[in-house]
């Protein structure tokens, strides 16, 4: 049986934090489980609020907590962000109830920040020491610094010491496994191995299942380039291990004043296929609440758009199931529709508010400058092809878009019709077909179908799914390869500013 120890907010909210820490911990081992108290029981401990903690006082309000809501609840710890001091001592980091077999421990986050690098480690540290002193009621803190989880730290900064560590003084560790059997050491070992693994400069990959549930938005890259672009919006990222895939990990400080997790993946191949087993793993693993398809796109000729722009979905055509008749040509159905109703209403409000993105567009922002093209002459150009009314749309697009003696605009997004399917499009004969059943499509991609599949029956349709495709061809047009890697840049540059620009919160 694990030892389930309850965490509580004392005098302010800290559910967040509290939650992403016993997520993670209870990712790595089963000895021990993590958890806030009942949502229905948090308001015991929330009116309680003080400008100095006495360590008493919280214990007693502790054991009023346990007393009250019942049941078998061993240990508790609360958590509060003021001073907290004893009857002995001042200026606490944490402390627990000293009077053997009793459950209860309080941690401050007061002036965390000064002793370590984030809110996540300092908590992930006493949640172990006090799983600890749980196992072992018996053993006590010496005043000596050993670089223990047990050293008193009556100088403050040896709080690192112990971190760095992540050990015990040999008299601790024999104290410690008289109570150990080997299923909680190894238990104790992981979430040591996590916590120095949430240190800045760790190499160590993370667990994805320390990362469950905390996960905002899961972006999915298809080919080297695309995945290349992407990764380097984030270049402060840590490698996670998945069941399926692994992930790049990054946090991105928005213009909301939150915190949003992010993570990368690359599908091995092209297709509906291999991108629905891709959504699923990290559905699985991980439980973004959104997924980006981005990457890049061809686009159908328009006066509206071009090269280098980008697509977000806003309705979905899906022509994955086709049948075929001898002497006829093939017949698809259409298995697509609207994107979720969060999803379509972002993208269709999302030029209202687009000074939220910021200079997304810039050659600055993008890293590199737009190519430009010189229009053909006339639809006779060897660089189109198709009948003659698909050449002069796409002769009338290129004119349009980029007229003689002008520089090319920037890059612009818009809300579109994708059709998706497994078919990379280079044929103006099929994609006339397509267009006599979705005749509003603007572009053509090959992944955003199987996402949609994954997310709609593997997260009970919880997660929202959006394509973000650079238009990287036109059908009708044999364009510079350059076009490639400039959508590839197009679609990260607005990816990342979406998710800079706070559009996206973490509790919408």
């Amino acid at each position: 049986m694990p030892f389930n120890i309850e965490i509580i907010s004392i005098g302010g909210d800290f559910d967040q934090i509290i939650s992403e820490t016993a997520t993670a911990l209870n990712g790595v081992q089963n000895e021990f489980r993590f958890a806030l108290v009942p949502n229905h029981l948090r308001k015991h401990a929330a009116g309680f609020i003080k400008t100095e903690y006495l360590t008493t006082d919280v214990f007693t309000l502790l054991k009023d907590y346990r007393t009250q809501a019942k049941g078998h609840r061993p240990f508790v710890i609360g958590v509060v962000d003021q001073s907290l001091t004893s009857k002995k001592l001042g200026n606490l980091f944490a402390s627990r109830e000293a009077r053997a077999g009793e459950g209860e421990a309080v941690i401050t986050l007061r002036d965390h920040e000064v002793f370590t690098e984030s809110a996540q480690l300092y908590l992930c540290y006493y949640l172990i020491r006090y799983a600890l002193s749980f196992v072992c009621p018996t053993l006590k803190n010496h005043d000596d610094t050993r670089s223990c989880f047990f050293d008193r730290k009556l100088y403050k900064p040896d709080l690192k010491l112990s971190m760095d560590s992540g050990g015990f003084c040999p008299s601790c560790r024999a104290e410690l496994w008289k109570k150990f059997n080997e299923e909680i050491n190894v238990g104790i070992q992981r979430m040591i191995g996590l916590m120095k693994s949430l240190r800045a400069d760790s190499q160590e990959s993370l667990v994805a299942d320390s990362l469950r549930g905390h996960v905002d938005i899961g972006i999915i890259t298809i080919r080297e380039d695309e995945f290349e672009a992407m990764l380097d919006r984030f270049p402060s990222r840590r490698h996670v291990k998945g069941t399926g895939s692994d992930y790049q990990y990054s946090k991105v400080h928005t213009k909301a004043d939150e915190e949003l997790r992010v993570v990368v993946a690359r599908s091995p191949e092209q297709g509906l296929g291999a991108a629905q087993a891709l959504a699923s793993s990290m559905i699985t693993d991980l439980a973004p609440r959104w997924i980006f398809v981005v990457g890049i796109a061809g686009g159908i000729p328009a006066s509206e758009y071009t090269l280098g722009d980008v697509l977000l979905s806003q309705r979905m055509h899906d022509f994955a199931v086709s049948a075929a008749a001898e002497g006829k040509p093939p017949e698809f159905q259409d298995m697509g529709g609207p994107m979720m109703l969060k999803v379509e209403k972002l993208v269709t409000g999302l030029k209202g508010m687009r000074s939220l993105l910021g200079q997304w567009s810039s050659k600055e922002f993008l890293g590199k400058t737009k190519p430009y093209v010189t229009s053909p002459a006339d639809i006779a150009d060897a660089s189109l092809y198709g009948n003659d009314d698909w050449k002069s749309k796409v002769l009338g697009s290129l004119k349009a878009q980029f007229p003689v003696g002008s520089d090319p605009r920037n890059p612009d997004f818009f809300a579109a019709v994708l059709i998706t399917s497994n078919t990379l499009m280079k044929d103006t004969v099929l994609a006339t077909q397509w267009r006599q059943t979705a005749r509003h499509a603007s572009g053509v991609e090959m992944e955003l179908g199987g996402v949609c599949r994954a997310a709609r029956y593997g997260a009970a349709g919880h997660t929202r799914v959006l394509a973000i495709r650079g238009l990287s061809d036109i059908i009708g047009y044999k364009r510079s390869h350059e076009w490639t890697e400039y959508a590839c840049r197009s679609a990260a540059a607005f990816a990342d500013a979406l998710i800079q620009s706070g559009l996206i919160q973490r509790n919408d």
